[in-house]
């Protein structure tokens, strides 16, 4: 960290350079970084703000940014880019105290090779932002905040209102979902928030409580886990029952999981990569589960017996998390949604091959988009010894407006004013004797 700028300031920067030129998560860099965890909670959670702020409001720093350049900076100019990103993120929409934004920034460019030429620019540019940056600001809509490739695709797929709520949901605090795993009651009394369902706890992000998750009352004795309301349900449409042998694919980081063994199934965890498999375990062990684990490829483990049932979520894109990791919306392409698609119609094989005739599958993918959800889906039931089977609304709960037969689709801004659901993609079918 230079000397004498906030180390707050100086690790967001770095943090958004590396998501914008190296595809990296914010929620990774944070975790990896041994300058994150050295700063005060203070200064981490300004740090967040800001990097957070600077990827949430992209499209609209950008767009008032490229108002006062003469013209567009060079590629080889990302470190300038992120300061000025970064601190425009603060002027606008964290209301720093602009003296020590536009002092940390300049500061900052100064001090590294890869930025010092454009010092001046980011001094000018920054100065000129303080002065006149809001009135820019108020002809800029927010939707410009998404990339163009996903507004496409978005009101292509689920209508232009869905585009202008998920940008409405994007610039928001996102509210913070719990799956409960003791009295429902008792926890909602400690934590405050609202009941979706009977084992969904909602806190609103103005409401949270003080200090970091593993700090709030429960965590430690495992009463419950963080997980999205939307990533809750495809665990409650598949209705684990009793004693019933189910495989939970691409388990990491072990949320579904969770709610099958917490309902009495007998349920193997299958994860190829053995550091999520670690962290799946520690999440285990917090909250009383004991499930097999396994370290494979899902496109080529075999359990010793078939399976009544087969949990599947796909690795996909993640457009549809936007709420709550905005990077997915810097670091991903129609390209890599293409190639997703063929990995997810091959693990789709491979799942329904592990089932025993009239055993049941949920596929599920945390993506907005339809080549990740819908159209596998349709692939697998002309290709494979799958038939639909229909979701009964009484399992979905709060997701039952979204059920359209054997699918329940969240689509992109859903909830809009409510919190937001995560962008989310799942359906079942039921192995015939093919």
């Amino acid at each position: 960290m230079a000397h004498g700028i906030s180390p707050a300031r100086h690790w967001a920067v770095t943090a958004l350079e590396a998501v914008c030129t190296q595809g990296a998560s914010l929620d990774s860099l944070a975790g990896d970084s041994g300058a994150f965890a050295a700063m005060s909670p203070r200064d981490r959670a300004l740090a967040r703000a800001i990097a957070g702020t600077a990827l949430r409001r992209k499209g609209q720093i950008d767009a008032v940014l490229a108002r006062f350049l003469r013209t567009p900076l060079p590629q080889k100019a990302s470190l300038a880019q992120a300061i000025l990103r970064c601190a425009a993120a603060e002027i606008l929409f964290l209301r720093s105290p602009a003296y020590a934004v536009v002092n940390d920034a300049v500061t900052l460019a100064g001090r590294n090779r890869q930025s010092r030429p454009f010092k001046k620019l980011v001094n000018a540019l920054l100065r000129t932002l303080v002065r006149t940056g809001e009135d820019a600001l108020k002809a800029i809509p927010q939707t410009v905040n998404i990339p163009a490739w996903l507004r496409e695709s978005w009101a292509q797929h689920w209508g232009g209102a869905a585009v202008e709520d998920a940008a409405s949901l994007l610039v928001e605090s996102p509210p913070v979902d719990l799956t409960l795993f003791d009295d429902a009651a008792r926890i909602r009394e400690s934590l405050g928030g609202t009941l979706l369902g009977p084992q969904t706890l909602r806190i609103a992000a103005a409401a949270r409580p003080r200090g970091a998750v593993p700090e709030w009352p429960g965590f430690a004795q495992g009463a419950w886990q963080v997980q999205d309301a939307a990533a809750a349900l495809p665990a409650m449409i598949l209705a684990p029952r009793p004693g019933e042998a189910i495989a939970d694919l691409c388990a990491a980081p072990g949320g579904k999981s969770a709610q099958m063994l917490a309902a009495g199934a007998t349920v193997t965890c299958v994860e190829r990569s053995r550091s999520r498999l670690r962290r799946l375990e520690d999440n285990m062990r917090r909250l009383g589960f004991a499930p097999e684990l396994v370290c494979a490829d899902a496109r080529t483990w075999q359990p010793p017996q078939p399976l009544d049932a087969v949990l599947l979520d796909a690795p996909c894109t993640a457009t549809g998390v936007f709420r709550r990791h905005p990077d997915v919306l810097v670091n991903k392409s129609p390209e890599q949604v293409q190639s997703m698609a063929a990995k997810q119609f091959a693990l789709m094989r491979a799942a329904a091959r592990l089932l025993r005739p009239g055993g049941r599958l949920v596929y599920c993918v945390c993506s907005a988009q339809p080549e990740e959800g819908e159209a596998i889906a349709a692939q697998a039931l002309a290709q494979l010894p799958l038939q639909p089977l229909a979701i009964m609304p009484e399992r979905a709960v709060y997701g039952r407006e979204f059920i359209r037969g054997h699918a329940l689709r969240i689509p992109p801004g859903a909830w809009a004013g409510k919190g937001g659901l995560d962008a989310f993609y799942m359906a079942m079918f039921v192995r015939t004797k093919a």
